[in-house]
């Protein structure tokens, strides 16, 4: 069969019998959902009930979280002397939304305070000194960062000589030397003396922890705090593509089923415009719909409008700053598809064999949607990725997105002396340059990726997590697999292969049919003994496959409600023939 797309590598995920059987035993489980929690590394029944059956009473004592107590101190005088704060959050969907959950609780609890998020171009990324000087005229006394300010070392002490305290809450990797910014808290789980026992909070899970530990310190209630705000905590953390494990679980999980009934109306106009009005919002509408209409003030016009949406208390106002999110969007992909297009003819003219990070740069694309892109390249290469959007003007600002093998923000930190500035994690980061620095950046990068990234790394993979019989797919099975909920980053939706499975039409869908619907045959599985296979961006390959085709599948089951009706479907991730 004709392969318009490059052979992807089918690899299963590794079992453990006995570990599988105690669970079923212990637990009373699906095999196959006691198959998956193993896979996931989770083989004690303990572990493997709060993993099922999360509990907010699982979350952790924020006061682990370092310089906790002495932020709830400094916060509870600023708020009994009315003292001016200022919040400086960032221009993505998971500093608006810690940016919003800030003020909201501040405010609600008396505080004088005002906020401030940045704008791509005009601002930049972080805390910088402008802003320092804006807080000084309006005469403010404590600046509160989130989801930034980890590595602004020198502006901190900016605000301290200009008699402005500093409380940091941010997420991202400190200084590789070590260094913190001397402010009056620096509440980061990446510390090195953090004694937090998870460390993966998203900048929006810091702000969400520390002002619980705030509402305790006051002596407020607790769960008023988190009924109030664990919706915003929610969309933030996958936005932000956190590792839905242990309380970024527990915050999604929960922060979803606030979502469906949130009083807050720009949440609720963000889901109507996003296509969910009327149905609930899983991780995956917040990953794909929710989010990027979120993140598009900022990638197109101002972030201002996406704060405002999180903060009105009106409903027309909220419609309309939805609606004008949807356009922004609409703009959004239109500039994407055309710089990704050019960044690809770029990738086109290197050598893959000896490529193993992707640099690409060039002038008139848009700094606000490079990582975006970087994010494509990643899965068309399997290669990590930096684009840089070049001003004209001697400068560029890149993004980089990685590989699962790969520590890109490392990599950029051993790059430091040819950059203006960098921050991030591991998987991705974003940075400064002098234009006449990235061949030398791109050669420098390439080194240390093919010193640690082997062939195999490079290699598109996709694990399965069993192979089983197209028959043995049934809607208690995929009930059972529901309470693994919600799918994310390091808790991902199994993926399952079947071998011998008969094409019986083929379909294609969406404008310009540029989706592939395969309907196949599956005895058992309702009662047509069809399934629809829907295969995304895929469309171009009715042209190839024929009717009565053998196929070998890699592929999601998942339900599709229509109507009210619900039936079973397989979402494709890659097929082969039968006989390769």
């Amino acid at each position: 069969m004709p392969r318009p797309f490059a052979p992807k590598l089918w690899r299963l995920h590794h079992g453990d019998d006995d570990a599988e059987l105690t669970l079923q035993r212990e637990l009373d489980l699906h095999p196959t959902v006691a198959m998956l929690l193993v896979q996931r590394g989770i083989t004690d029944p303990a572990a493997a009930h709060r993993f099922l059956y999360p509990s907010l009473d699982h979350m952790h004592d924020p006061f682990l979280l370092p310089d906790a107590e002495v932020a709830c101190e400094r916060l509870k005088t600023a708020i009994n002397n009315k003292e001016k704060i200022l919040v400086h959050g960032d221009y993505d969907g998971d500093g608006v939304t810690s940016a919003a959950l800030w003020t909201r609780c501040l405010r609600a609890l008396g505080a004088n305070v005002d906020v401030f998020v940045p704008h791509r171009g005009r601002d930049g990324y972080d805390m910088r000194s402008p802003f320092i000087e804006r807080a000084k005229q309006e005469g403010v006394s404590l600046i509160v960062t989130t989801d930034c300010g980890i590595q602004r070392i020198n502006e901190v002490e900016m605000a301290r000589e200009a008699g402005i305290d500093v409380i940091i809450t941010d997420h991202h990797t400190p200084n590789a030397s070590g260094a913190l910014p001397k402010a009056v808290a620096v509440v980061n789980p990446h510390r090195a003396d953090s004694k937090y026992p998870f460390a993966d909070l998203a900048g929006v899970g810091v702000a969400f922890k520390l002002c619980e530990a705030l509402t305790r310190h006051l002596g407020i209630s607790v769960s008023a705090f988190r009924r109030g705000y664990m919706d915003l905590a929610a969309i933030g953390t996958v936005t932000d593509v956190m590792p839905l494990i242990d309380e970024n679980r527990i915050l999604v999980k929960f922060g979803l089923e606030a979502l469906q009934t949130t009083r807050k109306p720009g949440l609720r106009a963000l889901a109507d415009v996003s296509g969910y009005a009327d149905k609930a919002i899983d991780s995956h509408g917040v990953a794909f719909a929710m989010g990027p209409r979120l993140n598009s003030a900022s990638r197109i016009d101002e972030t201002q409008h996406a704060l405002d949406l999180l903060l009105t208390k009106d409903e027309s106002e909220a419609r309309a700053l939805a609606q004008r999110l949807d356009q922004f969007n609409l703009e959004r992909r239109t500039v994407q598809e055309r710089i990704f297009q050019e960044a690809m003819q770029q990738v086109t003219t290197m050598d893959l064999e000896s490529t193993r990070c992707v640099v690409v740069a060039g002038e008139g694309w848009s700094g606000s949607v490079v990582g975006i892109v970087a994010s494509k390249i990643v899965e068309r290469t399997c290669r990590p990725c930096v684009v840089i959007a070049l001003d004209g003007e001697g400068s560029g600002r890149g993004s980089a997105r990685s590989i699962a093998a790969f520590n890109v923000f490392q990599a950029i930190d051993a790059c430091g002396p040819l950059l203006r500035e960098y921050g991030g994690h591991a998987h991705a980061a974003g940075l400064s340059i002098k234009a006449g620095n990235v061949s030398a950046f791109a050669e420098q990068m390439n080194d240390i990726a093919c010193s640690r990234l082997s062939e195999e790394d490079c290699v598109p993979t996709l694990m399965a997590s069993a192979e089983i019989p197209i028959t043995d797919v049934s809607a208690k099975l995929l009930d059972q697999i529901s309470m693994l909920r919600p799918f994310g980053n390091a808790n991902p939706e199994p993926q399952f292969i079947s071998k011998g499975v008969r094409i019986v039409d083929i379909k294609r869908m969406g404008q310009d049919g540029k989706h592939l619907k395969l309907i196949l045959k599956a005895e058992g599985v309702n009662p047509l003994d069809t399934v629809d296979a829907p295969w995304w961006n895929r469309g171009e390959l009715a042209d190839v496959l024929d009717r009565e085709m053998s196929m070998d599948l890699c592929y999601r089951p998942q339900f599709n409600h229509f109507n009210g009706r619900r039936s079973i479907q397989f979402l494709l991730e890659d097929i082969r023939p039968a006989d390769w």
